[in-house]
């Protein structure tokens, strides 16, 4: 948070470097001495009364005019923290599961969010669970579609290995308030180190709240 403060204060100072000399005053021009007897000489100003205020010195042909304000520090989208529900259904690596899991993101601008994504899968043997850390971006338009990628870890029961995999997601934000956001999409997803039924996909359909 520093280095845009930083960043601010030396944009400040370069912008009002030329409003300081817009204002400096112009060197006093010699009157011409008045002509005895002429009655438009002005009278000399009495010594209690300080000498009038030199006007502003006109700016150079080609020179910017100065600032109105100082330059002011872009400002920053905020970032928004989001708590989601996983829930859906799908074949994965020759078994049929029920899936449910939660998901804890972080937006860090420009539509990106990093994400930690918890799943239990069961309804078929072995049950297994899966952590799965990735990045989510979201278009600017309309019902928010986003595409992400992830890594994934899968702990295996019934004394089975566990697994590592790679994949993807794609879906749209069907509704979405500033406080909640419900969504529908697929992703795919590859075991590494696999020879044998390495591919799976399954539906996912999600309920946040965001702060």
């Amino acid at each position: 948070m520093m280095r845009p403060l930083n960043l601010a204060a030396r944009l400040t100072a370069l912008a009002l470097l030329p409003a300081l000399a817009w204002g400096q005053s112009a060197p006093a021009q010699a009157e011409p001495p008045a002509t005895a007897g002429s009655a438009d000489a002005p009278a000399s100003p009495s010594p209690s009364q300080p000498p009038p205020a030199a006007p502003l010195a006109a700016p150079l042909p080609g020179e910017a005019p100065p600032p109105a304000q100082a330059l002011r520090a872009p400002v920053l989208e905020p970032p928004r923290w989001r708590l989601g529900i996983t829930f859906g259904a799908g074949t994965t690596y020759g078994h049929s599961y029920m899936m449910i899991g939660g998901l804890v993101g972080y937006g860090i601008g420009h539509g990106f969010e990093l994400y930690l994504d918890g799943q239990y899968w069961g309804g078929a043997s072995p049950s297994m669970g899966r952590l799965a850390p990735g990045v989510n971006w979201y278009a600017p338009i309309p019902y928010r579609p986003y595409l992400g990628v992830f890594y994934a870890r899968w702990i295996v029961g019934s004394g089975q290995p566990d697994l590592d995999a790679v994949g993807g997601r794609a879906g749209v934000t069907i509704a979405s308030t500033p406080r909640i956001a419900f969504g529908a999409g697929v992703a795919y997803e590859r075991l590494l180190d696999c020879s044998a039924s390495c591919e799976s996909f399954w539906p996912e359909m999600t309920f946040g709240l965001l702060f």
